[in-house]
């Protein structure tokens, strides 16, 4: 996936555009134990797919280490088809995570997500979105 990402990073510095990358939940903070990721929090990303989310944080070291314009969008660690509603919070670094604990958005709302950060950037390189 980051040779991927590389080469999608050239094409975009070489045309001067920004350019954004959805990648996965497994580089943000875990909110219950900030100085711990999300991929090394079992009850966010169990073992069986950790090899798959080390992925996203390989990604988003691509983008660090690369001088494109670039924004990395983590989404939270459910994403699930459901219904559009518009709504969704808006954070940095840490997982969002409701009242219970649960991490989730519908693809929907992320795509609304995307959208919003296409047109208004939010100014920062790496955010995430849930509700």
């Amino acid at each position: 996936m980051a040779a991927s990402t590389d080469a999608l990073l050239d094409a975009a510095a070489a045309h001067g555009v920004r350019i954004l990358v959805v990648g996965g939940a497994a580089p943000l903070r875990n909110p219950a134990h900030p100085e711990r990721l999300v991929i090394d929090s079992p009850e966010y990303v169990p073992e069986p797919i950790r090899t798959i989310a080390g992925a996203s944080v390989a990604q988003l070291d691509a983008c660090r280490a690369h001088p494109a314009d670039w924004v990395y969008l983590s989404p939270p660690a459910v994403l699930e088809p459901a219904s559009r509603t518009g709504k969704y919070r808006r954070g940095t670094t840490t997982l969002l995570v409701d009242a219970a604990g649960n991490s989730r958005i519908s693809a929907e709302d992320l795509a609304v997500a995307i959208v919003d950060e296409l047109e208004n950037s939010g100014g920062v390189r790496h955010f995430t979105v849930g509700y």
